[in-house]
């Protein structure tokens, strides 16, 4: 099993495991490690490629006012640098997969399904409520918003129990809502012709789960997996039900 790290472009990137190619894209924290809980067990049947985005984690900020088409060019970059011209799977969460959803839209030919998890097509009334409270805060109370992102980010019964600390740069965590608020995927939609997994949480309070069944019922190629709680980190909060349901649905489209 390999595992190595790199920087293209001075993104830093990890590669780990041996296998058919996988490329995992976080969401609004934008860094590799949000992998962690599934990366290992992913690592054993496929090659998975993580990163930190711009500005997130090991990647130094470049200053430039980012967009989900921009962003996906940074993953395609990547992909191509570590993968070749071989095809991939992407599987992207909450703001990762408003990004994935721009990959399979724009290279089809490359992308040989999606995941899509705790995500959406675009966002409505209630998330763009939720977005600018969040800027508002990061203007007047910065120290604030990480308490309000975990309170909405954790299932209630698990809020006391250890989990990563998502906070960035203030600049930086504003422009990447301005950026995930500004993704529009209704247009995308035809044009994502590879297998497709939606995933959500009933109690997902960040990206209500009817966001994406919405997203789901835009794509005929997609499958719809409800997992019962977890919160929109469910990926945190339900690793074996996340990577069990992932491994399950690559499984059978392969056959």
């Amino acid at each position: 099993m390999k595992d190595q790290t790199g920087t293209l472009e001075q993104i830093h990137y990890r590669v780990t495991g041996a296998g058919l190619n996988l490329l995992l894209v976080s969401g609004l924290n934008g860094q590799a490690r949000f992998w962690d809980p599934v990366r290992t067990s992913l690592a054993k049947h496929y090659t998975v490629l993580t990163y930190d985005q711009r500005g997130c984690g090991n990647t130094p900020d470049d200053r430039a006012d980012w967009s989900i088409e921009t962003l996906a060019s940074d993953a395609f970059a990547l992909a191509d640098a570590v993968f070749g011209t071989a095809p991939f799977t992407v599987v992207g969460h909450s703001t990762g997969g408003a990004i994935a959803q721009q990959m399979a839209a724009a290279q089809p030919e490359r992308i040989t399904a999606v995941g899509l998890s705790g995500t959406w097509m675009q966002a409505d009334d209630y998330m763009r409520a939720l977005f600018a409270l969040r800027q508002d805060l990061l203007t007047r109370a910065p120290d604030l918003d990480p308490i309000l992102s975990k309170i909405l980010r954790m299932p209630p019964a698990d809020f006391g129990l250890p989990g990563q600390d998502v906070s960035l740069d203030v600049s930086v965590t504003s422009r990447r809502i301005d950026a995930l608020i500004g993704h529009q995927g209704a247009p995308l939609a035809p044009r994502i012709t590879a297998p497709a997994l939606v995933v959500c949480a009933r109690d997902d309070r960040i990206v209500p789960p009817y966001l994406s069944m919405a997203l789901h019922k835009a794509l005929p190629q997609s499958t719809l997996h409800v997992v019962q709680d977890g919160g929109h980190f469910f990926v945190h909060s339900r690793v074996e039900l996340f990577v069990r349901g992932l491994l399950d649905w690559l499984g059978q489209i392969a056959e």
